[in-house]
């Protein structure tokens, strides 16, 4: 990046109120040079709490407001300062288009509002747009929300996301709606106050999400989570909220965009998806060609360092190649598309990916395309080879009492399950759990993009799970997670072929004893394997609390707390030639 011009003092606002067109007040806190003239605006909706200490290596609103910019940050409706009731992902485009179109014409404004943020404040801001208010100019979401409801958001393979989804109501939400909900009854705030306490500590440990059958725990829990999360975990992919959830950035806009992902994020796959639509927006002429970032980073940890594995400092938001951090970078993004300074990204690649194993960035002009796919086949004792070989099978037994724990993962779970790359052995120690693996590399090999897996498999259940995950062995034999999914079974029509959500299809039991043909989708990752180091996949039929158990009855956990023990049958070979596929770069 070039350097940019002197920073100027800073005056910050609090409380600055926007009427919005149903006479709600929402409430913001403003930063803006404090020589009052007029600049563009960079503002960010969040229903977190605009005060909320934010990233300052991701967005320092201070920093950037001294580089000549006005900052707002806004409580969503309902949320911190804004009055209103919070209904989640209703009143964004609304509210937010309200919002813009007044931050255009505040008389220290320039006219020209781009918007930041991330997870929920990047759905905010694709909502605003879909609206195509007056003074709209960019976007810059990060780690963002709003897409791929049915792939990972909401629901996985027809699984839901229990953890994530959880963790969100409880840890983000809740607590603020519980203070709002008793703020006129002191005493009775109180109590639900530790009562709420008491929950986050089984939370904390893992244990409340042992509950059996899940809709038990609504008497521990408050008004939000009883109203807007609990119930999604009875509910199936494609209802409506997973359509309104996808709303959000259905369609392209006709704005310069920068996309800021993580391969470790639960949303990465909405942050490519979105990139991909832009780009192709872009080829019309009707929009600039998009910017991405994507680190190996995890939703809430931008720093490349995890409990297992670290990327190293040059991994972090706060570095990258010298290239600075994600605030200044977003800066000089800024300058470019708001203050027509395009000389500010002249040594700022287009993309920006970090390929981890080989550990550093690399540049391209848009995201490239794998070279080549490359398939490995299960086998015998184990194996995983080129080719398919000789037919046959192996066999274990799931336990719904007994769930393989989670490890890792591009997950969002609140409490001792942190997300990111995780050793597997003591999840491979397992007898429910099988492992097939390649021979060591004798050239490196960078898997790139899509990954997949296509397999056959039986059960003695009319329903059950499958997870599939990818793993790096290094030659003393640290086995590494890298990448997974999951199938439910009765819901394998709706994800054939792709592993990737289909509408269209009604769930169906499966017939015991009678193998069918899976695909799960692992995502998208970039990792190279060094000479001597070996590819491992994982199959085994939970990842707890990551995903909700299935009971191998044909009930939901949400409904039942009977379960049997399944026996399942994975097969390989030519008539069934189960494999693992991807991107080769």
């Amino acid at each position: 990046m070039t350097p940019r011009t002197a920073l100027k003092p800073v005056l910050i606002e609090q409380d600055v109120e926007t009427q919005m067109p149903d006479g709600t007040i929402l409430r913001s806190t403003v930063y803006r040079p404090a020589d009052g003239d007029p600049c563009p605006v960079l503002l960010t909706r969040t229903p977190y709490g605009r005060d909320l200490s934010v990233n300052s290596a991701y967005f320092n609103p201070v920093t950037v407001a001294a580089a000549g910019y006005v900052v707002i940050m806004q409580d969503c409706r309902g949320r911190f300062g804004s009055d209103g009731d919070f209904e989640p992902s209703a009143n964004e485009a609304s509210d937010g288009a309200t919002t813009v179109e007044w931050a255009a014409r505040l008389p220290y404004s320039n006219g020209a509002v781009g918007m930041w943020g991330r997870s929920y404040f990047a759905e905010t801001q694709w909502r605003a747009a879909a609206l195509a208010p007056n003074g709209l100019a960019a976007l810059s979401p990060g780690i963002s929300a709003g897409a791929n409801a049915n792939n990972g958001s909401l629901y996985r393979g027809g699984a839901y996301e229990l953890g994530s989804r959880f963790s969100w109501g409880h840890a983000s939400i809740s607590a603020n709606e519980l203070l709002r909900e008793f703020a006129g009854d002191p005493e009775l705030q109180g109590k639900e106050l530790q009562t709420w306490l008491d929950l986050d500590r089984s939370f904390s440990d893992g244990s409340a999400f042992g509950a059996l059958p899940l809709r038990e725990l609504s008497a521990r829990l408050g008004t939000f989570m009883n109203r807007h999360v609990l119930p999604s975990a009875g509910e199936s992919p494609g209802n409506s909220f997973t359509r309104l959830w996808d709303e959000a950035s259905i369609t392209s806009v006709s704005l310069p965009t920068l996309h800021i992902g993580g391969w470790f994020d639960i949303f990465c796959p909405s942050t490519l998806s979105q990139y991909a639509m832009q780009l192709e927006h872009s080829r019309t002429g009707a929009a600039p060609a998009p910017r991405l970032i994507v680190g190996p980073w995890a939703h809430t940890n931008f720093s490349g360092s995890y409990p297992e594995v670290n990327f190293g400092l040059n991994a972090a938001g706060g570095m990258m190649n010298g290239l600075g951090d994600l605030s200044g970078l977003q800066t000089a993004w800024f300058d470019a598309v708001l203050k027509d300074e395009p000389e500010r990204l002249r040594n700022v690649p287009a993309v920006l990916l970090y390929f981890m194993g080989e550990n550093q960035w690399r540049g391209f002009d848009e995201l490239p395309s794998p070279r080549s796919h490359r398939s490995w086949f299960l086998g015998a004792d184990g194996s995983l080879r080129d080719t398919p070989g000789s037919g046959g099978s192996v066999e274990y037994d799931y336990d719904p009492l007994d769930p393989v724990p989670t490890a890792g993962g591009a997950t969002m779970i609140h409490g001792a399950v942190p997300a990111g790359p995780a050793h597997q052995q003591a999840v491979e120690a397992r007898d429910d759990v099988l492992t097939f693996t390649t021979a060591p590399f004798d050239a490196p090999v960078t898997i790139f993009g899509e990954v997949s897996a296509t397999f056959f498999a039986a059960s003695s259940a009319v329903d059950t799970d499958f997870v599939v995950r990818l793993c790096r062995v290094t030659p003393d034999g640290t086995s590494l997670g890298l990448a997974d999914g999951i199938i439910r079974a009765s819901w394998r029509d709706s994800y054939g072929g792709t592993g990737l959500w289909e509408p269209g299809h009604e769930p169906s039991p499966i017939e015991p004893g009678r193998p069918y043909e899976y695909t799960v989708s692992l995502w998208q990752t970039a990792y190279t394997f060094a000479p001597g180091e070996r590819l491992r996949v994982q199959i085994t039929s939970s990842c707890h609390p990551r995903w909700d158990r299935n009971l191998n009855t044909g009930k939901l956990a949400f409904d039942s707390a009977e379960t049997i023990v399944a026996r399942q049958s994975i097969l390989f070979g030519e008539g069934h030639p189960s494999r693992l596929t991807a991107g080769i770069l």
